[in-house]
């Protein structure tokens, strides 16, 4: 906690940081302070008890048109007030009432569009008209308390998941409100709650699996069950360990055939190359051009790529007896089938694209077989 006398000088000189609210405290005054939010907005504040005993901040101002002699003139005029056990909560103006239906849509409008990929800015809103709206989207913020965010956590508890990730969407959504000045400083009603212990799921197709999947495949082109681009697309998703929507928006014009890589201009991760083995480049050089088309998986429409790959693959799975096997776990499968070639954990990292290491220690219990024959040497 920084304290110092807070005068224009301390004021300029005091910085924010990145992702949480700083506080200086006068040593002079008695709870009045300046706030730097993460945004770097700075506001001087008055923090004292009520008659009561509850705790209350009171905003006096920004330094940008107030000084630090005149604000803390206004404080010392509170602190009167409150010795003398005089009301001054009233006097302050009130936040625009708002719901959390407003809420949302300021999130995505505000923040989400300008801040977050496409694909999380889809996530975030599916689990806004699913979850959260239905449940707290005619509440006031004002009203909101952590027993309500309580309540809807516990009630997703066998997906626990799931309920983290709306957790943290709803603590981000609190926080700007804060920030906003929509809802009190220091209010978020999702502190304190804890997360649910998550159990990464580890789910990679045997070598009699890939057989099974592959035949299908060919069945399935051969006989037209689903299309061609559902089929291409799932084969370069497990011959590149590349993520489903990576796959789904991949262009021509990113194919580098002769130096045998994909280069995405932005991914999950930001920008990124996915590698290509002799047999994913020969594979991906024969799958036909359709004119006036960028993309490389085709959708029915004109000019659209492969949208939906979940429904076809349903069927395709079912086929193959391996009902329990999703998308993604082609990209674990993937892994599993690097570790066995005994590539090092990095280079699995570098061709899965990962930003960090620790994204890929997950799969360091397959290097046990590995491990277990070169002691066997």
């Amino acid at each position: 906690m920084a304290k110092g006398k807070i005068t224009s000088r301390s004021v300029s000189a005091f910085k924010g940081e990145a992702g949480k609210d700083l506080y200086l405290w006068d040593t002079e005054v008695k709870g009045f302070g300046l706030r730097v939010q993460p945004s770097g907005r700075r506001s001087y504040i008055y923090k004292f008890r009520t008659p009561d005993g509850r705790r209350r901040n009171r905003k006096i101002g920004s330094p940008e048109t107030l000084t630090a002699e005149a604000a803390r003139k206004t404080v010392q005029g509170m602190v009167a007030n409150v010795t003398l056990g005089k009301t001054i909560v009233e006097d302050r103006p009130k936040k625009k009432a708002i719901t959390m239906r407003k809420l949302c849509d300021m999130y995505l409008e505000d923040y989400a569009r300008l801040h977050k990929k496409p694909r999380s800015i889809e996530d975030d809103a599916r689990y806004i008209e699913k979850e959260i709206k239905p449940l707290l989207g005619s509440k006031s913020l004002s009203e909101i308390r952590s027993k309500d965010i309580v309540r809807i956590h516990s009630s997703m508890s066998a997906k626990p998941v799931k309920a983290n990730r709306l957790l943290a969407l709803l603590s981000k959504m609190f926080n700007l409100a804060e920030e906003w000045e929509l809802r009190d400083a220091n209010t978020n009603p999702t502190q304190h709650i804890r997360k649910y212990k998550e159990t990464p799921r580890e789910r990679y197709l045997s070598q009699d699996e890939i057989v099974s999947l592959e035949q299908t495949l060919s069945k399935a082109q051969k006989e037209h069950l689903v299309s061609h681009s559902v089929i291409h697309a799932i084969r370069v998703l497990l011959m590149t360990g590349a993520r489903l929507q990576e796959v789904l928006t991949m262009k021509w014009e990113y194919v580098d055939i002769e130096n045998g890589k994909i280069n995405l201009p932005d991914s999950k991760s930001g920008k990124k190359t996915i590698w290509l083995s002799d047999k994913a480049r020969d594979y991906i050089e024969a799958i036909p051009y359709k004119r006036g088309n960028p993309y490389i998986f085709v959708g029915q429409r004109s000019g659209s790529p492969l949208v939906n790959l979940q429904k076809p693959w349903r069927k395709l799975r079912a086929m193959a007896g391996i009902d329990d096997v999703r998308i993604h776990d082609l990209r674990h499968t993937y892994a599993s089938l690097a570790v066995s070639q005994n590539l090092s954990l990095p280079i699995v990292g570098k061709l899965l694209g990962h930003k960090s290491i620790k994204s890929t220690e997950r799969y360091a219990h397959l290097y046990d077989d590995v491990m277990r024959d070169a002691a066997n040497f």
